[in-house]
């Protein structure tokens, strides 16, 4: 008869006496014990939220910028770049107003000539080119030429001060255009000057129905062409031919 063996009695010391002990749940046998679950699908989708946030707030913000970007001079001057570039008249003719880009390249114009006065004062009757009197000063040819030829000469003005760089998508143009012009602006008035083949050009631009439009243009060169034909229309004074060898006879009293 074989003597069961003894059993020992452990005592934990290092337990306060009183206090309940622990017990493991119950576990079946062969199956392991249940896995805390993690905690970076939830650090993750916190994340995911953020960023959501952070780019309505961000979108919200470009629409707003946008908005009000479209009721500045340089929009304006940005639309009316990309219609020169895609020979777009109607655009060009909305966002000028011809009658007073005329009439300042007209002031231009008289001032140059009034320069040059030793030069054309045979061809010019008396009083003809009056800087006070404008555009009504200049001869009905040249005015006439100008309002016919106003779009051309403007579209390609344009182009010229659009930084002689190949075409651009228009948001590329519109977000780069303020880098590239000097903009001095009031409530009503704009002027952008830029380097055109290293000469400064300026355009003005005035604020009309809440529509910016151009209202003048200064470049020298431009102005130089335009007085050049207006010297060349002028009439030429009438010159009594003498054949060569012969001399003009005097009368005598």
């Amino acid at each position: 008869m074989s003597i069961p063996p003894r059993q020992r009695i452990v005592i934990n010391l290092d337990e306060p006496s009183g206090s309940p002990r622990k017990r493991r749940p119950y576990q079946p046998l062969g199956q392991s014990q249940p896995k805390q679950p993690r905690r970076w699908p939830k650090i993750l989708g916190i994340l995911v939220l953020v960023f959501l946030v952070i780019g309505l707030v961000a979108a919200a913000g470009g629409y707003f910028w946008w908005r009000h970007f479209q009721t500045t001079p340089v929009y304006s001057l940005a639309v009316l770049i990309d219609a020169a570039q895609r020979n777009d008249g109607a655009t060009v003719d909305r966002l000028t107003n011809s009658d007073k880009v005329i009439g300042n390249l007209a002031e231009q114009m008289i001032d140059k000539v009034s320069g040059q006065l030793g030069f054309v004062s045979g061809y010019v009757p008396s009083g003809v080119l009056s800087q006070s009197a404008g555009l009504h000063t200049l001869p009905p040819s040249v005015v006439e030429t100008l309002k016919q030829t106003f779009r051309e000469r403007v579209t390609a003005e344009i182009k010229d001060f659009s930084a002689q760089s190949a075409p651009k998508p228009f948001i590329i143009l519109a977000l780069t255009l303020p880098n590239m012009i000097k903009v001095t602006s009031t409530d009503n008035t704009a002027r952008m000057t830029a380097t055109v083949r290293g000469q400064p050009v300026e355009l003005t631009m005035e604020k009309e129905a809440g529509v910016w439009k151009v209202v003048g243009i200064k470049d020298d060169n431009f102005v130089t062409r335009l007085v050049s034909e207006l010297v060349n229309d002028l009439p030429r004074p009438k010159v009594n031919a003498i054949e060569p060898g012969k001399r003009q006879n005097k009368r005598r009293r």
